[in-house]
């Protein structure tokens, strides 16, 4: 760690080092140019050491060039003292005293500051000339930072094919409480607390993983390395969190030499780091922090979205390596942490017609705002898994306007690979999570119950918001499912897969568009019917038949084939039709019957 330390304030220190080298060039001190170096290294080692400053491009000249300015003057200072001691050295011991105040600067020195000054000049110079070009390229450089969004936009969303693919329904805040409640079975648990708290799949479950950090320094000093941290499923609303004996010597609440940031920091020297660091565990259950790296795009002061670096600690052996993002280890489930993702969304939503069409004086065409009603990145970012395993954030974009509850469509960035997915579908309005968070909050106002998490699922063709609904305490009491389009149709339930059942019944029996026949998962049945009721509510026949070995209900709309009003028992039948994680009812577009003239 020391080496890389040195390497760090070497590149913060080439400002200065070249000033040092002017320096000792027109004035040959060669002793003077050894020591103040030394000295003024050892002195940026200290500070970087301490602060870690962030070392995209443009703090690094701007430091760089702080330096040189500042070697300058402790030169001129240096050398006019220097100068001072020369002269009083000639004019003997004996008077040392008596003339010392009135010692002249010797002409090799006045040449020495009046050339140097010239020098000096430079650092300044370019102080100004970097300030006004990041002040320039911090507009010129939008459409070049946007172009780096790695980006593909789809109309609708993949299907929800089982309720075992709904996302997390227990909120960081409810892990963290029962993880508290668990504390007392760490030794010494009041020299502890409890950090951070990560989602991740480990051995294929979803899962929190929450970090347990010094309580201080003198417990740092004390112990020097924490006994473990605290896993609970995701998605379980009953589950337990438990604590894994596993030593870590690195953590972000350790300091010196131990201190995970830092060792991080000095890893990566021409890198600069965003968001905070995340714990991860391997499927051996060993523990990594794990940090997004980027580069700047020039000195714009913007992050360039398609070079992400991952850094990865060993939190026992304190060894670092650095990926591209998209090749972190396998285990890896966030080498882009929710930070870069969320900057990502704001940049994407922002200046897809640049600069000046997103300020107050332009016509802000296409402008989307990403809402803030998820759990991470200051509530702009939802968690979630997608249909390949995948860890990926989910956010939905809206307008801005206060009046207007409509969604601008939304979007899942993947965590590996910084790809952002964009979802809008043009047919029709779709209403925003601030609508469903609305609407789930006053199913049961007497109990004060809140709505979090809305994530915006295609179940059977239709766009539903999910959101959980969490009491005072922040533990887990139902699912709510509302139809981004119709929301008169709201189902809650206590399980996710009958609350599942329960709303596609309720879309069925509604009349809505939606169809359990989407092509890339539909199947081709064929059977006797072995039961038909028809059910007409005035203004249309819905025809729901069974057949044979097979439990679910399917539901045809006499609207779109008249002849099955006709369709009796033990009529042989054909039709195709998504079985969705063995759902009761299932909604289909056509279907044969068999004899049938």
């Amino acid at each position: 760690m020391l080496l890389n330390f040195i390497n760090v304030t070497l590149v913060f220190s080439i400002g200065l080092l070249l000033m040092n080298v002017v320096a000792w060039v027109i004035s040959r001190r060669t002793k003077w140019f050894l020591l103040t170096s030394l000295i003024e290294l050892l002195v940026i080692y200290l500070a970087l050491y301490v602060q870690m400053p962030p070392k995209n491009l443009t703090t690094l000249l701007n430091i760089n060039l702080f330096l040189a300015i500042g070697a300058a003057v402790i030169n001129f200072i240096g050398n006019v003292g220097l100068s001072a001691v020369d002269k009083i050295r000639d004019l003997g011991q004996e008077n040392n005293h008596k003339h010392a105040r009135n010692v002249n600067v010797p002409a090799k020195e006045g040449h020495f500051l009046r050339r140097y000054t010239v020098v000096a000049i430079v650092p300044i110079l370019l102080w100004i000339i970097v300030g006004a070009t990041a002040f320039v390229t911090k507009i010129t450089s939008i459409d070049n930072v946007y172009e780096s969004i790695p980006t593909q936009t789809k109309r609708s969303a993949e299907l929800l094919t089982s309720a075992k693919d709904m996302p997390i329904a227990l909120a960081p805040d409810t892990a963290k409480r029962k993880m508290q409640q668990k504390f007392s079975v760490i030794p010494n648990s009041n020299m502890y607390e409890l950090d951070g708290i990560t989602a991740q799949t480990v051995n294929g479950e979803y899962v929190y993983v929450a970090t347990v950090e010094f309580n201080g320094f003198f417990k740092w000093l004390k112990n020097k390395y924490v006994p473990g941290y605290f896993i609970i499923s995701a998605t379980d609303v009953n589950a337990q969190p438990r604590f894994v004996k596993e030593r870590l010597k690195y953590t972000t609440s350790a300091y010196l030499n131990d201190d995970a940031a830092r060792k991080i920091y000095a890893k990566a020297p021409t890198y600069a780091s965003t968001g905070r660091m995340n714990l991860e565990i391997d499927d051996q259950g060993v523990p990594y922090y794990v940090q997004t790296l980027y580069r700047e795009y020039g000195v714009s002061g913007r992050m360039k979205f398609n070079e992400f670096k991952t850094a990865v600690l060993n939190a026992q052996t304190g060894d670092v390596q650095i990926y591209d993002a998209n090749k972190a280890p396998k285990f890896i489930d966030a080498p882009i942490t929710s930070s870069a993702a969320n900057q990502m969304n704001e940049f994407y939503g922002r200046y897809q017609k640049g600069w000046w069409n997103q300020t107050s004086l332009g016509a802000k065409r296409d402008v989307k705002v990403p809402t803030d009603n998820g759990i991470y990145s200051g509530g702009q970012i939802t968690p979630l898994i997608d249909s390949k395993g995948h860890l990926v954030y989910f956010t939905d974009f809206t307008s801005g306007n206060n009046d207007q509850d409509s969604a601008l469509g939304y979007s899942l960035v993947d965590a590996r690979t910084g790809h952002l997915t964009y979802y809008r579908d043009t047919r029709s309005g779709l209403m925003d999570s601030d609508g469903a968070i609305s609407i789930a909050d006053k199913i049961y106002p007497e109990k004060k119950w809140q709505a979090h998490m809305p994530i915006l699922y295609n179940i059977d063709g239709t766009p539903t918001w999910v959101v959980s609904l969490l009491d005072t305490k922040g533990i887990f009491k139902k699912y709510v499912y509302i139809n981004a389009i119709d929301n008169d149709i709201v189902i809650d339930g206590d399980n996710a897969q009958e609350s599942l059942d329960d709303y596609r019944k309720d879309l069925a029996d509604s009349g809505s568009n939606n169809r359990s026949t989407d092509p890339k998962t539909q199947k081709t049945f064929t059977g006797k019917v072995s039961r038909v009721a028809l059910v007409n509510d005035g203004k249309t026949t819905i025809v729901n038949f069974m057949i044979d070995g097979q439990p679910t209900v399917f539901k045809i709309d006499a609207d779109s084939n008249p002849t099955v009003v006709f369709l009796k028992t033990g009529d042989d039948v054909s039709f195709k039709a998504n079985i969705l994680d063995q759902a009761k009812i299932a909604t289909i577009d056509d279907i044969t019957i068999k004899d049938l003239k």
